[in-house]
């Protein structure tokens, strides 16, 4: 998996789009649940730090310490150096 990418790391839809019937409810907690797997201390925020780690747990070892970096950086749209569900959120909606 590619770093600056977070779609696959959401589940793919197997249903219907939003716009065929399906809640925005059920997408927005299954992304919850998975920010909730970057976000190692619960803070709301995702680290650069953070983010290599997840990465690391789900099998990616090739995430760098400056790949991190910049992802979150490409997300952050505060200017923070973090990235908050909004920001996660924002980037999975494509």
């Amino acid at each position: 998996m590619y770093a600056g990418q977070f779609t696959p790391v959401v589940p793919a839809r197997s249903g219907p789009r939003h716009d065929e019937g399906v809640s925005p409810v059920a997408d927005i907690e299954q992304a919850r649940a998975t920010f909730a797997k970057f976000d190692a201390d619960g803070d709301g925020r995702v680290t650069p730090d953070e983010f290599k780690r997840a990465m690391a747990e789900m099998g990616d070892h090739l995430v760098t310490g400056p790949m991190a970096e910049a992802v979150i950086k490409a997300k952050d749209s505060d200017g923070d150096g973090l990235m908050s569900f909004d920001e996660f959120w924002t980037s999975v909606q494509g």
